[in-house]
């Protein structure tokens, strides 16, 4: 499994569009906490042996500050990863990032990228507020100041 990098300066795939005033947060996560998660297999009834049981985890991280949604379709749509671990399969409720997942290998793998996954959302949300529409609102927010400041006089 071959991993690809992020590209230096990072765009969103739609260009600017995606882009809107969010301001840039700088948003870190911290190691992940995993929880096991123990069901009957499909069709069993009854009572159950250690076998009849399908054992899964749950890994999940918590961004800090809060993200906004701009950072995290960012991090959803990090073009990176590998065929089994991709960011876009990760889930968002509003407060925690989360994936279940059955292998232990795989729950490695998405360790190993979050980070960068979470460097490539900081540096895309950072690069929007250099988008042409960033920055002609900036630039028309400046010149209705200005002009509210000469009429008052």
């Amino acid at each position: 499994m071959q991993d690809m990098k992020p590209a230096a300066e990072p765009r969103p795939s739609n260009s600017w569009e995606a882009c809107d005033d969010t301001p840039a947060v700088d948003v870190r996560v911290g190691a992940p906490h995993v929880r096991p998660h123990v069901v009957p297999m499909s069709g069993k009834t009854g009572k159950l042996g250690k076998e009849d049981l399908v054992t899964s985890f749950i890994v999940v991280w918590q961004p800090n500050p809060p993200p906004p949604p701009l950072w995290i379709r960012f991090l959803k749509e990090a073009p990176f990863g590998t065929q089994l671990v991709r960011a876009h399969d990760l889930h968002w409720d509003g407060k925690y990032l989360s994936i279940e997942l059955v292998n232990e290998g795989d729950i490695d793998g998405y360790a190993a990228e979050i980070g960068n996954w979470v460097e490539y959302a900081n540096a895309a949300l950072r690069q929007c507020e250099r988008s042409p529409a960033a920055l002609a609102q900036k630039d028309a927010e400046r010149r209705a100041a200005e002009i509210e400041k000469r009429l008052k006089r």
